[in-house]
């Protein structure tokens, strides 16, 4: 056995006191007179040895009930088996899941609701003494505390759902490091009990982060909806990515119908600016349907859109924002080397749309180029560490780079700046089956230029071109692609849409410029360059939206709705910004909807949404929560399916003993002894 708190054993000392008492014999006494000496000889004679037993015996019991105490103050307990000191106070960690999908309806009220209750049962009987850990999705600083049952059941009252959702591992493993910390700093932990009350959905059990542990309780706790039907929005997208001012568009929208009934008569309402469309529609069970809205950009600006549905069960994924913006211009740049073509000047400048900046090499400044969407290089064999540099921060803030190499470029300078903008590295000039071939006709890239896919199309010929030295290890995808496999242009891959052309604009490697394929694919760059806000956002997910139009003042950023008025996560670069969505204070604050971007004035609008993970309400059963523990290495564990109401559900955790209590009831008896001995032992 051991102490919690050794130190407190050095009182042991004080049992020498009743034994300093009983050796010189401090007590009172009384005189008794008697006729006869003889009389008082033969008394002493037949009560000496009774009297020195008593003596003993209250003596010992005086001892023990002193050493009793002292050992109950100093808490013993047993080491477990690898000598780890795991004793002090005993500990309820209970997690009450507060996702979305706790709003489900249950047999009694929500199952948030359900969750409460059986959490303020557990914690009513606990122990008066016992230390609670309560906490939810949120795991913030006012969770991050250890609280008394009266604490708790005030804290129990305030819990409310939120889209925030976490994985099992990754609760249990905060719960694992915070009680470790306070063991160490504050007061020692006996043993802790887990509580997970949860639905425990598919999508966010994860237990593959799960160390072992042999010494906690670990008990889950599910609460069951009466069905698990849900019918949701699950995404938005467009036929085309541009919004382009005189076009037709169409608007497409995914709705699930996730139960295994079919839904008849679903309503569906889609509204874009000013019109609106609304719409009935059968989904089959446990399927997906498509409905589309066909639209026109009559003018440009910024427009705000919407699709709903309604639904019996789940309501927050029932709803889905997102916003159209129709760009009035696009800022081109046009940096020319030595050997530029002129062919590229001449094809922006037929449409009013480009705003178009020609510049040369040596007159660059980096001022110029922060205020264009296409940074275009013409013809430049060596491109200069300085440019290089600019112009991979610019990418990184949204700029769009295209390449045209000139015909006769240095390799190490080239490819120290494609390796940055995540494009491959350029080799020497191959001149054998240099064709153009393939179209990737399935690109974003190309949606919408051709009427249809077509094998004879007349292309361009290319005579020669620079070898890719890593195509097949590059992320970038090839939209053109010559017969000898090698790719003649090159889109980065992700958010960024940086161009390379592997061969040269110069009339000796092709007349590539003089067909119809090099205007359109050179205005698609600048369609697709034009600095805006995203179409929607989530909540939780994107932590990088670049701002445009910024002013330079310290003011920050404000998202503004009718409800919220939230400050984001910024950084400042020039006339550029970026916001967060992703941080906890982001998650907790916002609501799906669609927002102003207020910097000193206003300068555009977000659309933002919930995120779709718990849409999808399969959930585990228990002989699956029970083995996922077990592979994990956690043993003590005990399920609880609530599926009538937590009313009726009879919870019982194990306790386990406390050797203090037993001492303490030690000491009581050894002195409720010695008081009977004193009193009826004469």
């Amino acid at each position: 056995m051991a102490f919690v708190y050794p130190g407190i054993l050095w009182l042991l000392s004080l049992i020498s006191i009743p034994i300093i008492i009983h050796l010189f014999h401090f007590r009172r006494y009384k005189t008794l007179y008697f006729s006869s000496l003889q009389f008082i000889q033969k008394i002493d004679q037949e009560n000496k040895s009774t009297k020195k037993l008593k003596h003993l015996i209250v003596l010992s019991t005086r001892i023990l009930a002193l050493s009793a105490i002292i050992i109950a103050f100093a808490q013993p307990y047993i080491p477990v088996t690898n000598g780890e000191a795991k004793a002090g106070k005993n500990l309820i960690s209970i997690y009450i899941d507060n996702s979305f999908s706790m709003t489900a309806k249950g047999v009694e009220g929500e199952l948030l609701s359900e969750a409460r209750e059986i959490a303020r049962k557990i914690i009513e009987d606990a122990p008066i003494d016992c230390r609670i850990l309560l906490h939810t999705n949120n795991l913030t600083g006012l969770e991050k505390r250890i609280l008394t049952k009266i604490e708790a059941l005030a804290q129990l009252d305030k819990i409310k759902e939120g889209p925030i959702t976490r994985n099992i591992d990754e609760i249990i493993n905060w719960e694992r490091e915070f009680i470790t910390r306070i063991s160490k700093e504050q007061e020692r932990i006996n043993s802790v009990q887990h509580l997970v009350i949860s639905d425990f959905q598919k999508e966010t059990f994860k237990t593959s982060k799960l160390s072992p542990d042999n010494t906690g309780f670990y008990y889950p706790i599910q609460v069951k909806a009466q069905s698990r039907a849900n019918l949701y929005i699950d995404s938005i997208y467009f036929a085309s990515p541009l919004q382009k001012l005189g076009e037709p568009n169409e608007l497409f929208v995914r709705v699930n119908n996730d139960s295994d009934e079919d839904a008849v008569n679903v309503e569906i309402k889609i509204e874009l600016g000013s019109q609106k469309r609304t719409m009935f529609a059968e989904i089959k069970a446990n399927s997906t349907l498509t409905t589309s809205f066909n639209y026109t950009n009559v003018k440009a600006g910024t427009f705000e859109g919407s699709a709903e549905i309604k639904d019996k069960q789940l309501f927050w994924d029932d709803s889905y924002y997102f916003n159209i913006i129709v760009a009035k211009e696009c800022k081109v740049l046009l940096i020319n080397g030595a050997l530029a073509s002129e062919d590229i000047k001449k094809v922006f400048s037929i449409e009013p749309f480009y705003q178009l900046t020609t510049i040369s090499e040596l007159s660059y400044t980096s001022d110029l180029a922060a205020q264009a969407d296409l940074i275009i290089l013409n013809g430049i064999n060596d491109v200069s560490s300085g440019l290089a540099n600019d112009l991979i921060d610019l990418s990184d803030q949204g700029h769009s780079i295209a390449l045209f190499p000139g015909d006769n470029i240095v390799p190490s300078s080239w490819n120290a700046f494609l390796a940055k903008l995540n494009l491959p590295l350029l080799g020497n000039t191959i001149s054998t089956g240099n064709t153009i071939n393939a179209i990737d006709y399935k690109n974003p890239f190309f949606i919408g230029m051709f009427d249809k896919e077509k094998a004879d199309l007349n292309l361009p010929s290319i005579s020669k071109s620079y070898s890719v030295v890593n195509a097949n290890q590059s992320a970038a995808y090839p939209l053109l692609k010559q017969r000898n496999g090698n790719p003649l242009l090159l889109k980065s891959p992700g958010n960024y849409s940086n161009y390379l052309y592997t061969s040269s604009l110069a009339l000796s490697f092709g007349n590539f410029t003089q067909n119809a394929l090099f205007p359109s694919v050179l205005l698609r760059m600048g369609e697709l360059s034009t600095r805006k806000l995203p179409s929607f956002v989530t909540i939780g997910q994107d932590a990088k939206i670049f701002i445009y139009n910024t002013s330079n003042a310290e003011k920050p950023l404000r998202l503004v709705n009718k409800t919220v008025d939230f400050i984001p996560q910024y950084q400042r670069f020039k006339s550029i910004a970026s916001i967060s969505i992703s941080g906890a204070e982001a998650i907790e604050k916002l609501v799906a909807g669609s927002y102003k971007l207020i910097d000193e004035e206003e300068i555009g609008r977000l659309a933002i949404n919930y995120d779709r993970n718990e849409s999808s309400t399969e959930i585990m059963d228990g002989s699956q929560i029970i083995q996922a523990f077990e592979n994990a290495g956690i043993k003590n564990c005990t399920f609880k399916a609530i599926e009538n109401g937590q009313s009726t559900t009879q919870l019982k955790l194990d306790k386990p003993f406390e050797y203090w209590r037993f001492f303490v009831i030690l000491a009581l008896l050894f002195i409720l002894t010695e008081m009977v001995l004193l009193k009826f032992w004469k």
